[in-house]
């Protein structure tokens, strides 16, 4: 299952020089450490590895941070980045996996077919001795990506409010414990504190170790232990929408297809004063 969704360093480097090949570095900061990824990536990268600004490639139309984009806007921002639609796109983080399966999550919904995820990140990449490289990349030429949306993969504010009424599926928050129940205030001012009424919690970094998922036994004992029902029909949120993906991403490796994820996320629920909370 993990080789559905991951490649490893040695099969990267074997096949950097594939024609049909686009790695991209996909870090984002944590709000409660806002470093430069950007940056970080113009001093050491992958070789040929382009940036993929998950807040730049986002919907700027709202204040919300790294929503969705359209259509024509990710078509645009991958296009140009010589990806089309027959493309293997290879993602990395330089964090742990943390915004990784986010940008994984981006493509999948827009309909990209083949999508991966270096296991273990850019650090793997240099324990392993291979090569680093610094500076910008230029992509070879442009190229074409049709989207194919695909719409039930993401859930907005008034589908999250259902399911909340409804209670029939499961609602997984992988923010930190001390966030979920209101004892830590939010990194992003004005936003209120708790959760979503009925959500089980599952802190993100519980199911990562050294910038890959723990074995489906650890993932399961951690869902276990968070009481957490793996094949039930369940959406993910978080902070951002960020780390959301890596709990759906969990579940996916367990067989659970019936996971969306909340784009909006406790940014969006949290300054709603409408909205309903526990704390």
């Amino acid at each position: 299952m993990y080789n559905d969704y991951f490649v490893t360093p040695a099969w990267l480097n074997s096949h950097l020089l594939d024609d049909n090949l686009i790695v991209l570095d996909a870090s984002a900061p944590p709000p409660t450490a806002p470093y430069d990824c950007q940056q970080r990536y113009l001093e050491e990268h992958i070789p040929n590895a382009q940036f993929f600004n998950q807040d730049e490639v986002a919907n700027k139309t709202c204040d919300l941070p790294h929503m969705l984009p359209s259509a024509e806007e990710f078509s645009q921002a991958v296009s140009a980045m010589g990806i089309d639609n027959d493309t293997l796109v290879v993602i990395y983080s330089q964090n742990n996996l943390f915004s990784s399966p986010r940008a994984w999550w981006t493509f999948t919904t827009m309909g990209c077919k083949d999508v991966k995820i270096l296991a273990g990140g850019i650090d793997a990449w240099k324990a392993a001795g291979f090569d680093t490289q610094s500076g910008e990349v230029t992509p070879v030429k442009n190229k074409y990506f049709n989207v194919s949306r695909q719409q039930h993969n993401a859930l907005n504010k008034e589908q999250v409010l259902e399911i909340v009424h409804e209670g029939k599926i499961q609602i997984i928050d992988a923010r930190a414990a001390p966030r979920f129940l209101a004892q830590a205030p939010e990194p992003r001012p004005g936003l209120r504190m708790g959760h979503i009424p009925g959500s089980k919690n599952v802190p993100w970094d519980l199911l990562v170790e050294n910038g890959m998922f723990k074995s489906p036994e650890q993932l399961k004992a951690v869902f276990l232990q968070q009481g957490v029902d793996i094949e039930a029909p369940s959406m993910t949120t978080c902070g951002s929408g960020m780390t959301a993906a890596v709990v759906l991403m969990a579940l996916l490796l367990l067989g659970n297809h019936n996971v969306r994820l909340y784009d909006g996320s406790w940014a969006e629920w949290g300054q709603d004063n409408g909205l309903p909370i526990e704390p």
